[in-house]
């Protein structure tokens, strides 16, 4: 039985993150390095420019375009655009999570009263 903590390829932290790499081992990371790995950031950039665009054309252009931005709408195209790039960094990172290993169960479950047998 192999229960040895899997670590950080960059620092040696524990690792809670295992990425599918170009070669035959998976690269693992830890909290820090896992939430600016290339790929991740890469595809929340794309995810966030073009979903971020598309809600800025929704909600914000006519003000942009009318000239009535003001510090407020400024800030809501800054966070049109950082939700996107969060969620898609947050969804990477929670398809790509270690989850401890579970084991088989030792006997079967236990019966369900008023189950038909």
């Amino acid at each position: 039985m192999n229960t040895q903590t899997p670590v950080c390829a960059l620092c040696g932290r524990p690792a809670r993150f295992r990425f599918a790499s170009a070669g035959s081992t998976p690269a693992l990371r830890c909290w820090r390095h896992a939430a600016f790995y290339g790929p991740v950031v890469q595809r929340a950039l794309q995810v966030a420019l073009v979903v971020g665009t598309f809600l800025f054309i929704i909600n914000q252009l006519d003000v942009v375009l009318s000239g009535k931005v003001t510090p407020l709408v400024a800030l809501k195209i800054v966070l049109t655009y950082l939700v996107p790039f969060l969620v898609s960094t947050y969804s990477a990172l929670e398809t790509s999570r270690l989850r401890p290993a579970t084991s088989a169960p030792s006997e079967a479950p236990p019966e369900r009263p008023g189950a038909p047998a």
